[in-house]
């Protein structure tokens, strides 16, 4: 009996709990091998940077132009999320 307490008493807890430490990654091409990017990510950390360089890397390999990179920090339901914004260019053989 009371362990079932215990559990009603946190279930509630559990709903409502912080939200995790995921990120959006939102890629778009402008055509061209010419692409926009935006991660968001739900907590404070350092890894929106990590983040940008996988996605650039998995899209383009190791050979790319970024043309632009900037990092917010927003407020959204009382949560404080960073929000990176760029755009990148890949190469192909041809352009080098």
């Amino acid at each position: 009996m009371k362990k079932l307490l215990l559990i009603l008493f946190l279930f509630p807890y559990l709903l409502f709990a912080k939200e995790s430490n995921t990120s959006v990654v939102k890629l778009e091409s402008l055509g061209s091998d010419r692409y926009s990017i935006s991660i968001t990510e739900n907590a404070n950390s350092n890894n929106l940077k990590e983040e940008f360089k996988k996605e650039v890397n998995k899209t383009c390999g190791t050979r790319f132009e970024i043309e632009s990179i900037e990092l917010k920090k927003i407020n959204h339901n009382q949560y404080k999320r960073q929000i990176l914004q760029g755009s990148f260019k890949c190469y192909v053989n041809s352009q080098m």
